[in-house]
């Protein structure tokens, strides 16, 4: 087992999990090296069996196989539990095998003298998943096994009574029969709030030292899942209130994950600009609630910022549009700019007028931020406007209310409607898909740093991603249902709905 110069994959995969570490040679397409001593049959690099034990290895029987049937790429292991005598099971590691002729003594560990035999590791992911076909013998059964531990004590398994020095552990005790590929995943369970400082992963075919002849599990396509850190506010829609007069209640909900070993803090924050100078309250608001109230009137847009013991995510804005009711005003919402293509219907925008609905308004536009308004071919005069340009440009939109003679403007709205940025639609190929709990992105360009967004049906912001690949994967457990996406490269925007 020799680590693989062969990088690139390693770093793909890497780049697929948003940065987080995966487990070395996961797809066995990395490369295969075949022992000095038996000429026949390959192991995967980053990983090792029988043959490459510290004892016994030019005797012991081969149980790792390489195969040519994979859930995907050109290979994938096939282990076979095999009668000596004793049974051996079929085994598979990426630190070293202990051979011994009486199967209870022997173990795998993580050997740290010699960087064949050990893989460096200091992330907590939250779950494991890879791909699996199994036929076991009757009565028996297999299991794939990840320890994450820190460098006070060797990594062992079977451990040898000592786990303290043990960071976290998944495992999947596997009886099934799977005649054809399966995903499973199962969560790493964690002992204490340390950083691991290897990781030691352990396949077998057939159940230890009791393993029964044939057993044969092939695997493919390991994956160390990392939940994003998700911080929501609700209720998402545009609050209407009087100044000094308390709005509807806003509750924040978090979602941490096994990276989050500090203390979770939060602040609301607020500003009059979307997306961006949000400053604290006068009195902090760090509740998981909130409930809006302003002594100006004026647009407001209020976020929570969660502290996730050191990574500080954003929440989705929520809209505050507060009047002073002895004055007249109309204000226009959502106050977010909108992107479009040429020729696609935008948001509705509503007029919201103050005290009383006015006598008559008119919505106007222009190229010009805060001049230049003019009328719509066709007047457009109702309490809500759809936007729809057939031309590309930056617009920016605005009501115009009369309350008998006092005519009010309201806020601007900007809608873009951009060019493609110099990307030939023809050329450009996107497919998109789920798999499990993951959505897959597939580009033929990663030119223009292309951007993946992901919202709720009703707008509300769930997750974001570069793509720095032409193939990536984005791990999104626990969220079920419809959603929108977006992909942006340049100024092109591709928008969807997608059912997770």
């Amino acid at each position: 087992m020799k680590k693989s110069l062969l990088i690139l994959s390693s770093l793909a995969l890497s780049l697929f999990s948003i940065g987080q570490t995966q487990i070395d040679n996961p797809g066995f397409e990395d490369g295969w090296e075949t022992p000095e001593w038996y000429m026949s049959e390959p192991e995967p690099l980053n990983w090792s069996s029988l043959k490459t034990a510290d004892a016994l290895g030019a005797v012991a029987p081969v149980v790792a196989f390489q195969s040519t049937s994979p859930h995907s790429g050109t290979y994938c292991i096939k282990l076979v539990a095999k009668n000596v005598p004793p049974v051996a099971n079929g085994l598979l590691t990426n630190g070293r095998v202990h051979a011994d002729f009486n199967p209870s003594n022997g173990y795998v560990w993580t050997e740290t003298s010699d960087n064949q035999w050990y893989q460096t590791f200091t992330d907590r992911p939250d779950s494991l998943t890879f791909w699996i076909k199994h036929q076991p013998t009757t009565g028996d059964k297999s299991k794939v096994e990840v320890i994450l531990h820190d460098n006070s004590q060797t990594g062992q398994l079977p451990h040898t009574g000592v786990i303290t020095h043990w960071v976290g552990k998944a495992r999947a005790d596997i009886s099934t029969t799977y005649t054809s590929w399966t995903r499973l995943s199962v969560p790493f369970n964690y002992f204490n709030s340390n950083s691991p400082d290897y990781i030691l992963v352990t396949c077998a075919a057939g159940d230890s030292t009791i393993a029964l002849d044939g057993t044969t599990m092939y695997l493919d396509d390991f994956a160390l899942i990392y939940n994003p850190l998700l911080v929501s506010i609700a209720p998402s829609a545009t609050q209407n209130i009087n100044i000094g007069v308390n709005g509807t209640m806003l509750t924040v909900t978090e979602q941490a994950n096994a990276g989050v070993t500090g203390t979770i803090s939060r602040e609301w924050k607020w500003s009059t600009t979307s997306g961006t100078g949000y400053q604290s309250f006068t009195g902090p608001e760090t509740g998981t609630t909130y409930t809006p109230n302003f002594a100006t009137a004026d647009i407001y847009y209020v976020v929570c910022e969660t502290d996730f013991g050191g990574t500080v995510v954003t929440s989705n804005e929520v809209e505050i549009v507060v009047t002073d009711p002895g004055q007249n005003t109309v204000t226009i919402s959502p106050s977010a700019p909108q992107t479009l293509l040429t020729d696609q219907t935008g948001t509705m925008l509503t007029a919201t007028e103050s005290p009383s609905s006015a006598s008559s308004r008119e919505w106007k536009w222009s190229t010009t931020s805060g001049t230049g308004y003019q009328s719509f071919t066709s007047a457009e005069t109702g309490i809500n406007y759809t936007p729809l340009f057939s031309n590309l440009g930056t617009y920016y939109i605005i009501c115009e209310s009369d309350f008998s003679g006092d005519v009010q403007t309201s806020n601007e709205v900007i809608i873009n409607v951009p060019s493609s940025a110099g990307i030939d639609e023809n050329d450009f190929q996107f497919t998109i898909y789920t798999s499990g709990e993951n959505i897959e992105i597939k580009l033929n360009t990663i030119e223009n740093n292309p951007q993946f967004n992901l919202y709720t049906i009703d707008g509300k912001f769930v997750y974001n991603s570069t793509l720095t690949s032409t193939t990536s994967q984005h791990p999104l457990p626990n969220i079920e249902g419809v959603y929108v996406y977006q992909v942006i490269v340049g100024n092109r925007i591709i928008t969807n709905k997608i059912k997770l």
